[in-house]
């Protein structure tokens, strides 16, 4: 069997782990509130996902600098099919946050991910190469929850066909990587320690100001953003009397205009303005797109709504996160990566018990908010600068060959 290009692995990897996640994300808002969760304890269920993500990430992303990145997305994709068959038998409360809990220590593998991509692609085609992991996300957010929401209707209400298609995605997801995905050699060996000295590391990176300048945009736009995601389902029901089904098929739409974005459009306007531009760009739409989310009424404005906020996602978060490939040393590329992901696992936990507080004291609190902290992102990229503009580089960026061709097993 030949084995995928590096950047093949990488995207089949995302998209199966988070259609695996994305199938559970109707039911866990909507099922929750027939459990007796509301307000606060209803964000605190939701933002279990995000604390095991924000405990564990930089620690797998260091240990991945160490050991390789295929071995701990091996280990993390088995322990998503654990989560995905127990949630089909989540009719209870506790169980139900014992699988998001298992399901964010799974998830804490994005950042090992970016950084496998971080290895293998030169900076002038890492904005597309993560363009293309950004719709790998959007795909599995676009097809996992309608998915999700038939299954549960055609179970009546209950989890079981769901859990255990959570699970298959998972198992798919696990086979693929065991069989399929190629290993990264290590860039530097020598320079490698143990995982605590790989974390000290990757402290010194972050004190860097280029670093910690992106990290606090990514911190600030996804805590903006979370407060809709984290609302979403229950705004629509209460503003517009939106069934399930109705708003995974505006969530849909998102998914698809962000991958079009993410897959195709993104790199040809990375190479003509440049990050930096796009970052800021993005953020600028972001602003009034959340700002607008609750006034906007069904169907076409909802849509227009959806696009505007699908593209300025699209063009931000692959800008952003190759802006941090390139200020980010290669021995501690995965690290700083964790580091970023657990910041924005920070940001959805912080999010869903204020949005959906928010919520319950009027349904368009929680997007003014979020539109309100979208400013500093909106205003403050435009400090950001391109590494070719930096007086003092804050890494070298010594690039591997890129995997162009298949291998043969």
């Amino acid at each position: 069997m030949r084995r995928p290009t590096y950047l093949t692995a990488a995207f089949m990897t995302v998209f199966l782990d988070f259609l695996s996640f994305g199938v559970v994300i109707p039911d866990v808002q909507l099922r929750g509130e027939s459990l007796g969760l509301t307000g606060a304890s209803l964000g605190f269920v939701l933002a279990i996902y995000s604390i095991a993500q924000f405990l564990v990430a930089p620690t797998l992303g260091s240990l991945s600098d160490r050991i390789g990145r295929r071995k701990i997305l091996i280990l993390t994709c088995a322990l998503a099919v654990v989560a995905g068959f127990f949630y089909a038998y989540s009719t209870e409360l506790w169980a139900m946050i014992v699988s998001r809990l298992f399901l964010g220590v799974a998830g804490a593998n994005l950042g090992v991910v970016y950084a496998y991509v971080a290895d293998v692609t030169v900076a002038e085609e890492r904005t597309s190469a993560m363009g293309k992991l950004g719709a790998a996300f959007g795909l599995g957010f676009m097809f996992g929850p309608p998915l999700g929401a038939w299954l549960v209707h055609l179970n009546d209400g209950l989890p079981v066909y769901l859990g255990y298609v959570s699970g298959i995605f998972a198992f798919i997801n696990l086979l693929f990587v065991w069989f399929l995905m190629p290993e990264v050699e290590p860039r530097d060996p020598a320079a490698r320690g143990n995982v605590l000295k790989q974390l000290k590391a990757v402290g010194a990176a972050l004190r860097t100001p280029a670093l910690g300048l992106l990290l606090s945009l990514f911190f600030m736009a996804n805590f903006a953003f979370a407060n809709l995601e984290s609302t979403y389902y229950r705004l629509m029901k209460m503003q517009w009397s939106f069934s399930q089904m109705d708003t995974t098929w505006i969530l849909l739409e998102v998914g698809l205009v962000a991958a079009i974005v993410q897959g195709g459009v993104v790199r040809p306007l990375a190479k003509r303005f440049g990050e930096a531009t796009l970052l800021r760009v993005g953020y600028a739409l972001m602003v009034p797109g959340l700002a607008v989310v609750p006034f906007a009424p069904p169907w076409g404005w909802v849509i227009l709504g959806a696009a505007v906020l699908g593209v300025a996602n699209g063009i931000a978060q692959p800008s952003l996160s190759s802006l941090v490939s390139q200020a980010a040393a290669a021995t501690v590329m995965g690290g700083v990566f964790g580091v970023q992901q657990s910041l924005g696992a920070i940001a959805r936990m912080a999010a869903p018990p204020i949005g959906n507080s928010l919520i319950e004291v009027q349904p368009w609190l929680p997007y003014v908010f979020g539109a309100t902290l979208m400013l500093y992102p909106a205003i403050a990229s435009w400090r950001v600068r391109m590494p070719d503009e930096q007086t003092a580089p804050v890494a070298s960026d010594r690039e591997p060959e890129p995997n162009t061709d298949a291998e043969t097993a």
